[in-house]
């Protein structure tokens, strides 16, 4: 039977079959930019060809912005895009969303088309970027449990601010389990350590060892975190996705321990110093004071015959005496406060602390604190933190005392 349609149902027939299939919407086309302009609105349109055919595409203005090539007229590109019928004029055209140079490797591509996805949808967003706690108490750390990441984190940790907790989530930083095993350890840390902060990366690697770094669920998990994270995959010229949906970047992971807590030695400085500058600031003051009455009384002198002169002294002397009395019990005061102040610093000072005979004693196995004896098994390798360095040693006896002294927390 003889069947005749018009031209809108025939088009509208074409749009369906081209923009319904699956194949023709991820689309990567290798060719040369031809016939390029430039609308008013923004838009670029633009035919690819080879040596035996062509093809019209169309790339809109806020992904023309987004690209980090800009095409130009007899470029060699590779593009992804989709393609799309249009019915007005009755023709195909590719619509692109990513144009790389030539000799573009496969996985660069797919690394820019998906940091380009991301950091549309605002994952990069540096707006909603998180300030580090300035101490933290608890530090979650992602990486390999037997990788150099963990312990060069251990000794920055250990040397700056022994105060902090590491927690290990261990995970695989490479190969196609990677990825599941990263967002696990994420999750773990975040539902049952709670810690303030989290470092996640590894060492440095090719493209293809840090690819589980820049695989969608992990940069996700990232930027759903409930707390910062500093990330540290690589070495300094290394970026992955997960750097830029992190919180922080740190070029090394040592870095980035470096970056996760103060330095208890600078602390401690930074107090005598405020000590000192208080104690000068008040002497200053004093001397300050004390030379405006001398002025005072010097121009009386002046400007005063000597009969006035002689009877204001006599009635300035009460006063003198008084406003020096009130300036020393001033300075008492202010010197008595500064001592109290500096004794309370100097208690609270863990330096201090370790200098009276204490030191913090931390399990070299799993970076966790030793509380109480049976966390320090026989044969278990522990690292005391002393006043002026560090001790190893190895478990040789456990006792546990009954005493209510020993039954008291003592942290630390």
């Amino acid at each position: 039977m003889l069947r005749i349609v018009s031209i809108d149902q025939l088009t509208s027939l074409l749009k369906v079959l081209v923009e319904d299939d699956d194949d023709l919407q991820d689309l990567w086309v290798d060719g040369e930019v031809s016939n390029l302009s430039v609308a008013r609105s923004g838009h670029a349109y633009f035919t690819l060809r080879d040596e035996a055919s062509q093809l019209s595409a169309v790339m809109w203005r806020t992904t023309l912005a987004r690209q980090k090539m800009i095409p130009r007229e007899g470029d060699r590109v590779i593009a992804h895009g989709s393609m799309t019928f249009y019915q007005p004029r009755g023709t195909l055209q590719l619509q692109v969303d990513l144009l790389q140079p030539q000799g573009t490797g496969l996985l660069q591509l797919r690394l820019e088309e998906r940091r380009q996805k991301l950091e549309a949808e605002g994952i990069f967003d540096p707006s909603r970027k998180r300030p580090l706690p300035l101490f933290p108490g608890r530090i979650g750390v992602v990486t390999s449990a037997t990788g150099a990441v963990w312990h060069d984190i251990q000794q920055v940790v250990g040397r700056r601010f022994p105060l902090a907790h590491l927690i290990l989530s261990p995970a695989s930083v490479q190969g196609e389990t990677a990825p599941d095993s990263l967002v696990k350890a994420l999750v773990y840390l975040q539902e049952v350590a709670e810690p303030d902060v989290i470092i996640i990366g590894r060492g440095g690697g090719s493209l293809e060892d840090l690819w589980a770094f820049n695989d969608e669920r992990v940069v996700r998990a990232i930027f759903a975190s409930r707390v910062p994270i500093v990330s540290a995959v690589g070495h300094e010229t290394d970026m992955t996705l997960s750097d830029y949906a992190a919180d922080v970047r740190a070029p090394t992971p040592s870095t980035a321990a470096e970056i996760a807590v103060p330095d208890l030695s600078a602390i401690n400085d930074a107090l005598n110093e405020a000590h000192v500058r208080i104690r000068v600031e008040m002497q200053n003051r004093l001397e300050q004071s004390l030379q405006v009455l001398d002025d005072m009384q010097a121009r009386l002198a002046r400007v005063s015959p000597t009969a006035a002169v002689t009877s204001l002294r006599r009635d300035l002397a009460p006063l003198e005496d008084r406003l020096h009395l009130a300036i020393r019990q001033r300075l008492q005061f202010a010197r008595h406060d500064t001592d109290a102040f500096h004794e309370v610093l100097e208690a609270l000072n863990p330096h201090a602390l370790m200098c009276r005979g204490f030191s913090f004693v931390y399990n070299m196995d799993t970076g966790s604190p030793v509380r109480e004896v049976s966390q320090a098994q026989p044969g278990t390798s522990v690292r005391a933190v002393l006043a002026d360095g560090e001790l190893t040693a190895q478990v040789t006896d456990v006792r546990r005392h009954s005493s209510p002294l020993a039954e008291r927390d003592v942290s630390g």
